[in-house]
């Protein structure tokens, strides 16, 4: 259990960093004079090379150690970090979050093929979300800090801090983590790259987790960065108001957290991941009103305990996918969840510019909802009960 709060703190500073342009994207557009859906695309700046840095680093991890892997990503994105503070132009900006991003993507899923490592099926999505309230609390930070930081001080101080959070986790995680299990062989090194990531998909479950979790991607997180523009957009706040409601869907993974032993225990995986769609899906619908920033807080609340249910449980599976090659299949996960990502914005731009948010918003909510319905049947048509990890007292 002492390597999980080890982990953790590698994962809290990536998940702010992914976080932290999201809620001053008008701040960034008026510092810079670029229009702001310009600045909005930075979320794909980040995504892109996270997602597309994941079969390397997840093969690298495997090859040479992912506690090596994970210290150096961690390095590159504090250097990545303090750049963005300094950047002059939109190009400039728009550079340092793509190397970011790609660091960024050395660290997450490889924490989580740690935890693959160290700890049994059957105990593997309680550990995995013990890691995830690390990363929430990074969502956390990343939005409501941002948020405020930049309203008093401007983006640069806020982007400048989550630097020297980054190297606080670097110092502690070189002292600290060891991996916990022998580092492969000189020999399986050699085939590691084509190896792993053909026994990964050669898993026939890796389809229903890797695609409903590109839809994801799109569908949860494509939203974010037009939140803030949204609410200046109809006078119902700004840039700190902005970071409140973006940390209305932290708490809600917060809440799934403290709740998911019991979630697990009464609805079984299936229904859980059921669940989370129609949750999520409600609370996207229920965002087209057009409320309150208040109020829009309480509904990602929503969106987060729904998008957590479907997105922990994938996690789970995604660690075995391939045991022999763990860091392969998480980081195979990874790419598919920030590859949509990346696509997210692009989509919320089209559908926000050419149908509104009523419209926008309610394909948002059906589209979960059935991700979640379709993703339930997917695992369950594809594999035994035991198979996902499900005791016979969690099955539904």
């Amino acid at each position: 259990m002492r390597l999980l709060p080890i982990l953790a703190a590698s994962c809290f500073v990536s998940s702010m960093s992914m976080r932290i342009i999201d809620p001053v994207v008008p701040d960034i557009s008026r510092d810079l004079g670029v229009d702001a859906a310009s600045v909005a695309m930075l979320a794909s700046f980040f995504a892109f090379p996270y997602a597309l840095a994941q079969p390397i680093l997840g093969a690298l991890g495997d090859a040479v150690g992912k506690a090596r892997i994970i210290k150096i990503a961690l390095l590159m994105l504090a250097l990545c970090l303090a750049a963005s503070a300094a950047a002059p132009t939109l190009d400039m900006l728009a550079f340092t979050r793509l190397v970011g991003g790609a660091a960024a993507g050395g660290i997450i899923p490889l924490a989580f093929a740690i935890v693959g490592d160290a700890f049994a099926m059957n105990e593997r999505q309680i550990a995995l979300s013990r890691v995830l309230t690390a990363i929430i609390a990074g969502n956390l930070a990343g939005s409501i800090g941002a948020g405020f930081v930049a309203s008093e001080f401007g983006w640069r101080i806020s982007t400048l801090v989550a630097s020297g959070l980054t190297l606080a986790a670097l110092a502690v995680t070189v002292w600290r983590l060891r991996p916990p299990v022998p580092p492969r062989s000189q020999e399986r090194r050699r085939g590691e790259f084509i190896d792993g990531y053909r026994v990964v998909f050669a898993n026939p479950l890796s389809v229903v987790c890797f695609a409903a979790v590109f839809v994801e991607g799109i569908v949860i997180f494509g939203l974010f960065p037009y939140v803030a523009v949204l609410l200046e957009q109809r006078g119902a706040g700004g840039l700190r108001e902005a970071g409140f409601v973006l940390s209305g869907f932290a708490l809600g993974g917060f809440i799934y957290t403290v709740m998911v032993r019991l979630m697990l225990g009464r609805l079984g995986l299936y229904n859980l991941i059921t669940a989370g769609g129609i949750v999520s899906g409600l609370g996207l619908a229920m965002l087209s009103f057009g409320t309150s920033w208040p109020a829009e807080m309480a509904i990602f609340v929503i969106v987060g305990v729904g998008f957590y249910m479907i997105h922990n449980s994938l996690q789970t599976q995604a660690t075995e996918l391939a045991p022999s090659h763990r860091g392969s299949g998480v980081a195979a996960h990874a790419f598919f969840v920030f590859l949509g990502q990346a696509f997210g914005p692009l989509a919320y731009g089209i559908g926000l510019g050419n149908a509104g948010l009523l419209s926008t918003m309610l394909v948002a909510g059906t589209a979960m909802g059935m991700l979640g319905v379709l993703t339930a049947w997917g695992l369950k048509s594809r594999a035994a009960p035991t198979a996902l990890g499900v005791t016979d007292s969690a099955r539904p």
